[in-house]
């Protein structure tokens, strides 16, 4: 179990063999190793071995039930568990190579800021609340989906969110809220959080949002790349 001394703001944390210490991120900021973006301004860390933890990465449960699995409870996995290399995550379908939130049993794995997305969000574009949907809601032949912000293409077999009454909602990254009051419910251990101010925990809230939404453009990013090679092949 990971400890806190709030005394002097340090962590016993299981992925290092060192004391982390709550600290300003050094410059240039360092890569957290538990979701491989950049730290926040503040974050615990090594400065002996150059180990960086978000605060939200560094307070995650290790297990966890979310509504996308219901069936099972997800564990901390601090490696990839697969010997062929990366896990691809099943809620924006990025591959990840860092710490994961999995269920063994199905091979279904998460983004640690994945795992962090509200359930449910209020968008100024609609009268009604939207709800993150896991699952295809539509018929497996559906075609041409796509978001009511952006209008872009949207791939229903990925996370996104929508109100069902409507038929109206979109990618996860159109419909974000700028502003993230709270995580995913039972992310964090409880005890941890309450070391922290509000307005502390309000920062890491939304810092971890910000890392899952760079994570989806880093999915659209490789996305046009690999299109661009197949591309080439047929040239």
């Amino acid at each position: 179990m990971e400890s806190i001394n709030n005394e002097d703001k340090t962590m016993i944390h299981i992925s290092h063999l060192h004391p982390l210490k709550l600290i300003e991120s050094p410059e240039p900021k360092p890569m957290c190793h538990a979701c491989n973006m950049l730290c926040s301004n503040q974050s615990y860390g090594c400065i002996q071995c150059y180990y960086f933890l978000h605060i939200t990465c560094a307070t995650t449960k290790r297990t966890m039930d979310h509504p996308s699995h219901p069936a099972h409870t997800l564990k901390l996995e601090l490696t990839p568990p697969y010997h062929n290399g990366p896990y691809g995550c099943d809620g924006c379908g990025v591959d990840g190579t860092s710490f994961c939130l999995r269920c063994g049993e199905c091979s279904y794995d998460l983004h640690l800021p994945c795992a962090a997305i509200p359930h449910q969000v209020k968008h100024s574009s609609h009268p009604h609340q939207l709800t993150l949907v896991y699952e295809n809601p539509y018929s497996p032949d559906t075609e041409g989906a796509f978001c009511n912000l952006c209008m872009k293409d949207l791939d229903v077999n990925k996370w996104f969110y929508l109100c069902t009454s409507c038929d109206f909602g979109g990618h996860v990254e159109c419909f974000s809220p700028e502003k993230l009051e709270v995580l995913s419910p039972g992310l964090q251990e409880p005890h941890h959080m309450e070391s922290y101010g509000a307005a502390q925990v309000g920062n890491q809230t939304n810092n971890l949002l910000e890392l899952q939404l760079q994570l989806r453009r880093a999915g659209q990013a490789n996305a046009i790349i690999n299109a661009g090679h197949s591309l080439s092949s047929l040239a």
